[in-house]
């Protein structure tokens, strides 16, 4: 009897050294696959560490994957193998190919988040990510070019006139100084311009460019912002802006006055060890008698349709929501999503990032994207072919744009 004791004993000390006695709770380990690099996922590490600390039978391998991660996520849903939380922004897409699992009855708390930001994170009225981080895009300006030349800095308020007198003003070719860097290389980052002016690249249900993009108001813009370039020629070209460096690299080093770009800039400017008070920011101008309207960037964690560990990957979720952003928002690097977590890094006290958390509230309602799930191929594409075509003198502005609309109209099957 005994030995028969000690044998249950024995056997019990190590079955709960090993985890299986009873109540004893498994360790899940869950995948988070980002398309930061191995550097620029170093926050998104520190958040989970975070968490972990608080949750120890729930590990986070973080799997970043800079390239190629749209491609390695598609055929990680195909093969019924995805990871059980990914970044996403392309919501449509992915949500129709029912590779996402709603959110909004899973118990994780949206109400301490932007709704603006909730809404990006949407598609058809299921919410389907946690939102991570926004910047709104602004105007930069470098203080010390405007102050070469005398110029005024810009002011809220001010009008595209003002904006295209002010980057006339600061154009001296012959000393390869430039007023404005105009990049229409993604033609995202220009939907607020068209919608400012009363055009859009797709209609509200996002079923046709026609009679929206080739609208005369469309048209309008289209030559507001291509004429910049051709005309007044206060942009270097595609070819100068390489060949320097890229914008950025002429930005700061003085060749260019002012930039079209978001809350990034910050940490490139602290990396290369600028004085962060040669440089403002201010919201974008508009038509005369309009609001502006600014773009945004901004993505969340989503939660794979397919994922073995539901559970606890709300609990991630839920930890993400109310945690807010502060540790990304503490870098510099992008906006906190959570007024808690704004409010707790001081970024409103800085008149720099103040300007883009009052953008917010000018920020676009339906970006194109979230319209269809087929935005790059029936919608996208053509409004870039259509800037090129424009800008390398292959086509009129009305030319250009009637002939994005035929290809689009094709694509849509009309």
């Amino acid at each position: 009897m005994k030995k028969v004791r000690c044998l249950a004993v024995i056997l019990l000390l190590v079955f709960t050294a090993s985890g299986f006695a009873a109540g004893a709770p498994k360790t899940v380990v869950l995948r988070a696959m980002t398309w930061d690099s191995a550097e620029g996922s170093a926050w998104t590490r520190a958040v989970f560490d975070k968490f972990e600390a608080t949750h120890p039978n729930i590990k986070i391998e973080l799997q970043p994957m800079p390239d190629g991660y749209d491609d390695r996520l598609l055929t990680s849903l195909a093969a019924g193998t995805p990871p059980d939380l990914f970044l996403v922004w392309n919501y449509p897409a992915l949500a129709s190919l029912g590779g996402l699992a709603p959110l909004e009855n899973t118990g994780i708390d949206f109400s301490g988040i932007n709704p603006t930001l909730v809404e990006w994170n949407s598609y058809q009225g299921h919410i389907y990510g946690v939102p991570k981080d926004w910047t709104t895009q602004v105007i930069w300006y470098n203080k010390k070019v405007f102050d070469r030349y005398n110029v005024p800095y810009p002011k809220p308020g001010w009008t595209w006139d003002d904006f295209r007198n002010t980057a006339l003003k600061l154009t001296h070719v012959d000393d390869k100084v430039w007023g404005v860097a105009l990049s229409f290389d993604d033609p995202y980052d220009w939907q607020n311009w068209f919608v400012m002016g009363g055009g859009d690249y797709l209609s509200a249900d996002g079923k046709t460019m026609k009679g929206v993009f080739d609208s005369p108001e469309s048209i309008s813009v289209m030559k507001f912002l291509t004429d910049l370039i051709l005309v007044d020629k206060v942009s270097p070209s595609r070819s100068l802006l390489s060949a320097s460096g890229g914008t950025y690299a002429m930005f700061t080093s003085g060749k260019l006055g002012m930039i079209h770009s978001g809350m990034w800039l910050l940490g490139y400017l602290s990396s290369k060890g600028l004085p962060a008070d040669d440089y403002g920011a201010v919201i974008v101008p508009a038509p005369p008698g309009k609001k502006p309207v600014t773009m945004m960037n901004v993505s969340g964690w989503a939660m794979a349709a397919a994922s073995k560990h539901k559970a606890e990957a709300i609990e991630v979720l839920k930890f993400l929501a109310l945690e807010g952003g502060q540790t990304q928002g503490e870098a510099g690097w992008a906006f906190p999503v959570s007024e808690k977590a704004i409010k707790a890094t001081g970024l409103l006290d800085n008149p720099v990032t103040r300007v883009f958390y009052d953008s917010l509230a000018y920020a676009l309602k339906s970006p194109a994207f979230l319209r269809t799930p087929d935005y790059a191929e029936k919608c996208s594409q053509y409004v870039s072919e259509a800037f090129d075509q424009i800008l390398l003198g292959k086509a009129t502005v009305e030319k250009a744009m009637a002939e994005a609309v035929r290809k689009s109209e094709k694509a849509f099957g009309r």
